[in-house]
């Protein structure tokens, strides 16, 4: 492999996202990510991936591509991205194979793959060329991978779990429960206690704090923090508390908060070293 396209453009897009752990650590939150904004939940205040008719799930790969970009900041090139001297196609398919259009034959893709009922992704490289494609086309020119093709895939990630979404793990009346305060900030508070220590993406808050700038429920000064640190309750950042994270032993995306009360003394004792959450903070 070092010799082939795939070792290149695999070893840039490592670089890319900061590193084999970062890149493998946001792929969950990235695919979550999208089908979250996909369906949309602040705007159509839908909540669940089913209740989208097929032509809004026919678009998950098109969010699953431009997450894909915001995260690794490669340029547009004849296909989808140009990193470093080739041509890379992003293809997305929720089934079992993917759909190669005539443009991308001969160059590599980077090939997606999510199961949303079950939560589980794929993420990895191959080459789509002749030798590996199946030789039927349908109506567009678009042809398969072979099945024997299947088992040179590169994959970075297999089958592996990302983020379920949370409105799936409550009954309706949980949910709707949220939704019956009539403040928004109290509305986030009920959020963070049903879902204490579960990752949750903005766009969440969005839905339920009813404001372009979700996080304002959350910061302090009338916000979420208020009325949750005497509590002994923080809420992380995926984009703010890196370091305190890291010594947490949580992985969270960097578009994810998390409610979270410390498990025992040693977490306790790392939150009070971190200024904005040790303001108001009672230790239990």
């Amino acid at each position: 492999m070092p010799d082939t396209p795939i070792f290149e453009i695999r070893r840039r897009i490592v670089a890319a996202a900061g590193g084999e752990q970062a890149l493998l650590s946001e792929l969950p939150f990235l695919f979550r990510q999208a089908i979250d904004e996909l369906i949309d939940a602040p705007r159509t205040r839908r909540l669940r991936f089913a209740e989208l008719d097929p032509n809004e799930k026919a678009v998950l790969g098109i969010k699953v591509e431009a997450a894909l970009r915001q995260l690794l900041n490669f340029p547009r090139g004849k296909l989808d991205f140009r990193i470093g001297a080739h041509d890379v196609d992003v293809k997305f398919t929720s089934r079992e194979n993917w759909m190669i259009p005539p443009e991308a034959v001969g160059h590599a893709c980077i090939l997606c793959q999510a199961d949303v009922a079950k939560s589980l992704f794929s993420f990895g490289l191959a080459m789509a060329v002749d030798g590996s494609l199946n030789p039927g086309k349908n109506r567009d020119g678009k042809r398969s991978f072979s099945k024997a093709s299947k088992d040179n895939i590169h994959w970075l990630a297999y089958q592996e779990p990302f983020p379920v979404n949370i409105w799936e793990t409550v009954n309706a009346n949980d949910a709707e429960q949220i939704f019956l305060h009539e403040s928004g900030t109290e509305r986030v508070l009920a959020l963070f206690e049903l879902f204490l220590g579960k990752p949750l993406h903005r766009s969440v808050i969005q839905t339920v704090g009813h404001q372009l700038d979700p996080m304002k429920r959350i910061r302090r000064n009338g916000g979420a923090r208020d009325q949750l640190h005497p509590r002994g309750i923080v809420v992380l950042s995926g984009t703010q508390d890196g370091p305190l994270l890291r010594h947490l032993g949580i992985k969270l995306g960097r578009e994810y908060v998390m409610a979270f009360r410390p498990r025992d003394q040693r977490d306790r004792e790392i939150i009070l070293k971190k200024e904005r959450h040790a303001s108001g903070f009672v230790s239990n």
